[in-house]
């Protein structure tokens, strides 16, 4: 395909800069300009091993602090804090230091996205939530076989208690507690997951010989899977690849934040009203009545998607030749 030569063409095209130079040797992969690593798979060590160890840490702080002072929403979104930035942001930040002279630069935030092409990425997400949401019920209404039905009680309870994990997160019903947790659960989150998957991840995959298509959607496999969701592992999938195509495109990673912050944002403020309502029950067999006969919004919804994608693609092509 087009795509194929021209990220190959986009590989070759590596600034030139003596080993004694200040600046690093750069390289363009689409809207991407990343310096260029000696030795990415170092860098994967050191992203996962940072993560793992920090993860161990962060889980049995949290376990100390949740057995002295009980799980309150006031601790579980202290705990939620720290792990993102311990647990996510460290770890990219420290395989960027490790891999190269130009952190900065090989996440990507040092390039500031073009307003026009983050609205219209912003847009798309929106346009596409009838869609996600038939893809959702079709993902959360899988069920296993006789023989296998031990492993899909397990991986249903996981769900649960993420499920109820949020709700404990969200906390009382009121304005003040809602905008925390749109700053935590939308902002630092988005932030926290898109420089370690998009920034870190994706980009490290970028560097080495695989494609980068397949770069981008084992970059949204492992986002997904690194959830324990089962439950919601195909559109989680979807999301971060879409979240992978637009660092791709826009050579910005500020663009899948301010993406995964939204889609984060929607769905704090969707289980908000689903907490608060005074007839939860209603209100949950309303939406799901409404996703299961609404194939026509989930229609029309996937085809703007489609349309909008391809106008972001164009859009981005024109922008990466300026």
């Amino acid at each position: 395909m087009n795509t194929a030569n021209n990220s190959n063409i986009d590989e070759q095209s590596v600034s030139k800069a003596t080993p004694l130079s200040i600046s690093s040797p750069m390289r363009r992969i689409g809207g991407l300009k990343l310096p260029l690593l000696r030795n990415p798979m170092l860098g994967l060590v050191v992203l996962f091993g940072t993560f793992f160890m920090m993860l161990v840490i962060v889980s049995l702080i949290g376990a100390i602090l949740g057995q002295k002072l009980g799980n309150t929403p006031a601790l579980l979104r202290i705990l939620t804090v720290v792990q993102d930035v311990l647990v996510f942001i460290l770890p990219a930040l420290i395989a960027a230091i490790v891999v190269t002279r130009l952190p900065a630069s090989f996440l990507t935030i040092d390039v500031k996205p073009r307003l026009k092409t983050t609205l219209l990425a912003l847009c798309i997400l929106v346009t596409a939530m009838p869609a996600m949401e038939v893809i959702i019920q079709l993902n959360e209404n899988i069920h296993f076989p006789e023989s296998l039905k031990p492993i899909e009680d397990m991986l249903r309870s996981m769900e649960n208690q993420a499920a109820d994990a949020v709700s404990n997160l969200i906390g009382a019903n009121t304005i003040g507690g809602l905008i925390i947790s749109v700053l935590i659960v939308g902002l630092l989150t988005g932030v926290a997951e898109e420089l370690f998957f998009r920034g870190a991840l994706q980009n490290l995959f970028f560097s080495t010989n695989i494609r980068k298509h397949l770069c981008v959607w084992l970059t949204a496999i492992i986002f997904s899977f690194m959830h324990f969701q089962f439950f919601g592992f195909v559109p989680r999938v979807l999301l971060g690849a879409y979240f992978g195509y637009l660092l791709w495109w826009t050579g910005s990673v500020w663009v899948p934040i301010l993406a995964h912050a939204l889609n984060n944002s929607m769905a704090v403020i969707a289980e908000a009203y689903f907490v608060s309502s005074t007839d939860a029950e209603q209100v949950e067999a309303s939406l799901e009545s409404y996703v299961a006969i609404d194939w026509a919004t989930a229609a029309l919804s996937l085809l703007v998607t489609i349309f909008g994608i391809i106008i972001l693609r164009r859009r981005t092509k024109n922008e990466s030749k300026q």
